[in-house]
């Protein structure tokens, strides 16, 4: 009995021995997956606070670089839309003024001013020496194919005509005009131009002295009645004309400076002059 209580003693000693001679912060044992079925063992589990540790300072840098170049193409993408703006702007302005004139189409329709006058002055006709009759036919003329325009307009925006579409059908009421300018003849269909509140004259308002225009003599000031023996009541029938034939080959252009009626001669093909559309009177 006194044997077993000695060996009891000495092996509670040993284990305090033991015990002191370990290292108090020594690392907990890494705890190793079991061996698979083929004798390989797992990648071993990295401690959750290295995960932590290094997660979060990626993601950081990562987002970032993200706003980083979010911000560039936002202020790449506002620059582009203002430079859209401006050369919209610019070509606007330049098939207005220049000998280039606007695209045929619906811009042609008639648009009241602002300043009260109805959209087809009868009266105007009546007065230029026009019966009442006539004056009359050319009213009713305009007014249906200006709503017949208007319907167009309203269809193409519900149904999201692209511009090709637009054009053409424009164009099949622009040849009803055209078979009335036929009819009337130019002095008349001038007249309904000038009722309809639309331009049947062009006005030259500065030239290149170096281009076409200039060596031929136009000045501003001067209004251009015919290219080619066609009579021209706008910007874009200037510029059809002038696009039309073989180009460089000489042609013959009419012009009003100041009450009196010139001719002068150029090659075919851009003139070399801005212009304005002006609204004469019958």
């Amino acid at each position: 009995m006194n044997r077993i209580v000695i060996y009891v003693g000495l092996a509670a000693v040993a284990g305090f021995l033991v015990a002191r001679a370990l290292p108090v912060d020594s690392p907990p044992a890494r705890l190793e997956a079991p061996a698979s079925s083929a004798g390989r063992g797992a990648t071993p589990i990295p401690p959750p606070t290295a995960v932590q540790s290094v997660l979060p300072a990626a993601t950081d840098a990562e987002l970032a670089d993200l706003r980083r170049q979010l911000h560039d193409e936002s202020r790449a993408r506002r620059e582009l839309e203002r430079k859209l703006e401006a050369l919209e702007r610019q070509i606007s302005e330049l098939a207005q003024r220049t000998d280039i004139g606007p695209i045929a189409g619906e811009d042609d329709s008639a648009v009241a001013a602002d300043t009260g006058r109805a959209w087809f002055d009868e009266q105007a006709l009546i007065a230029s020496g026009m019966n009442e009759a006539r004056a009359l036919e050319l009213r009713l003329f305009f007014e249906q194919l200006e709503f017949e325009r208007l319907q167009l307009r309203d269809r193409a925006a519900r149904e999201g005509w692209d511009r090709s579409a637009r054009r053409s059908e424009f164009e099949i009421l622009d040849e009803r005009e055209d078979s009335l300018r036929a009819r009337l003849g130019e002095d008349e269909y001038a007249a309904y131009l000038y009722a309809s509140g639309r331009p049947n004259r062009v006005e030259v308002t500065s030239v290149l002295a170096s281009a076409p225009a200039g060596q031929a003599g136009i000045r501003a000031g001067d209004q251009i009645l015919r290219y080619a023996n066609q009579r021209i009541y706008s910007p874009r029938e200037l510029r059809a004309a002038t696009a039309a034939g073989t180009f460089g080959d000489p042609v013959e252009i009419e012009v009003e400076r100041d009450g009196e009626t010139l001719q002068v001669y150029l090659a075919r093909g851009p003139m070399g002059v801005r212009t304005d559309s002006l609204s004469i009177p019958p």
